[in-house]
């Protein structure tokens, strides 16, 4: 069974059940690193910016970006708990997964994947990066949290017997199209989003812009 369908079918409620006091917190830049990221962006503007955060949870970051930047927000989670928990904040929370996103071409000025992509299929990660490409405008920018590796791991998932957990360099499944600029990578520790030198702990923050190629 892919891990997709055992998402969908309630390890994502399961995973939402177990940490619901994180994810449903209220965020802020000072203590959310992708939020921080997001928030620096140039993306001010005569419309407002549109964001899609694939992986939202309860929406919580993506609700301050549109209380205090009055960007219009989007997520898009496999768990139904972490869909109603997002829409009660007001952010337009769909269920789904990231290889087949419901939304137009080019509708967004920044997609954020918010640590979901080392629960992807490996067989799926073709379609998620051409997915996330087709939703994003050109120039836009792609923003990435998750677990680091320079080289890719596996290991089993805790909760969940047959599911494997995935560490690589993420910005890697963009950075080498030509279109595709790295223009900043953080690697910090898992939980004090502070410097560490155990590989263990890494996650990393990469920001990255698309931009119009020559001729286009």
């Amino acid at each position: 069974m892919r891990q997709r369908d055992i998402f969908l079918a309630g390890e994502g409620d399961a995973w939402f059940a177990r940490n619901a006091d994180s994810v449903s917190a209220a965020k802020s830049p000072q203590d959310d690193p992708l939020l921080e990221a997001i928030a620096g962006l140039p993306l001010a503007g005569t419309a407002p910016a549109k964001v899609l955060e694939i992986g939202c949870g309860a929406g919580s970051r993506l609700a301050w970006l549109g209380r205090h930047l009055g960007m219009i927000c989007h997520g898009i989670d496999p768990s139904a708990r972490a869909v109603d928990a997002a829409r009660r904040l007001g952010v337009d929370a769909q269920r789904g997964t990231a290889e087949s996103l419901p939304f137009a071409d080019r509708m967004f000025d920044c997609v954020v994947f918010g640590f979901c992509l080392y629960l992807c299929d490996r067989d799926d990660l073709f379609r998620v990066a051409a997915e996330a490409d087709r939703v994003l405008a050109s120039p836009g920018w792609m923003l990435i949290l998750d677990f680091y590796s320079p080289l890719p791991t596996r290991r089993p998932y805790h909760h969940r017997e047959g599911v494997f957990s995935y560490k690589m360099d993420y910005r890697s499944l963009f950075c080498w199209h030509p279109a595709y600029t790295v223009y900043s990578h953080k690697v910090i520790h898992h939980s004090t989003h502070s410097y560490t030198d155990d590989p263990n702990e890494w996650t990393a923050v990469s920001v990255v812009r698309k931009a119009p190629l020559s001729g286009d």
